[in-house]
């Protein structure tokens, strides 16, 4: 039985519903996403006209394979925030399932404390990046991928993407931490109580 507060994920156990109620937080974060799935496809037809220029014309893209990295790091932090909001965050649901069945205020409160925790890692990472994108920023000469006279690309943008990733995601975290212990409150202690 599904618990107030709650859906259930692919494994069947109750998750904190963050996700109906959109508003702007949750149409940006939709947003960063959609630009992610975007910035697939156009990464996709780049790497085809490149396999395509080197068989069939022997005249390959310029910087294709640092292009390729450098965007799937962007990708990821593009859709983390959004992959956390929906569930489908990589975790062991084992103890936190049956918590759900038998337990589900503790449940809420242990999925509260991990998104607390999750909070509080990513605000770290924040914090810890804006150097980072700000000496690439500052000195884009010194901050770059790839090869002198061959091909190079700045790293600031790159750092601001994943800047950007990690604090939506962290307070994706936070608005699930608010959630689940929420939650806790109008849970029952046991289930049938």
């Amino acid at each position: 039985m599904e618990n107030p507060g709650t859906v259930e994920n692919l494994a069947g156990v109750g998750v904190p519903d963050h996700e109906p109620s959109a508003g702007l937080f949750g149409r940006i974060v939709g947003g960063l996403n959609a630009l992610g799935t975007v910035w697939i496809m156009i990464l996709m037809v780049l790497i085809n006209a490149d396999i395509i220029g080197r068989a069939a014309l022997s005249k390959p893209i310029a910087g294709v394979p640092e292009i390729a990295a450098y965007s799937i790091v962007g990708i990821v932090f593009l859709q983390l925030a959004h992959t956390l909001r929906i569930g489908s965050l990589t975790r062991t649901d084992v103890l936190l399932g049956a918590l759900a069945r038998s337990r589900p205020r503790l449940h809420h409160a242990l999925v509260g404390l991990f998104d607390l925790v999750g909070a509080t890692i990513f605000s770290i990472v924040a914090w810890r990046m804006v150097p980072s994108f700000l000496d690439a920023f500052n000195d884009p000469a010194h901050n770059f991928i790839g090869n002198p006279g061959f091909f190079t690309a700045p790293k600031w943008p790159l750092f601001l993407i994943v800047l950007i990733g990690v604090v939506f995601t962290a307070i994706q975290f936070l608005v699930g931490a608010i959630a689940s212990f929420g939650a806790t409150s109008k849970t029952p202690a046991r289930e049938g109580t």
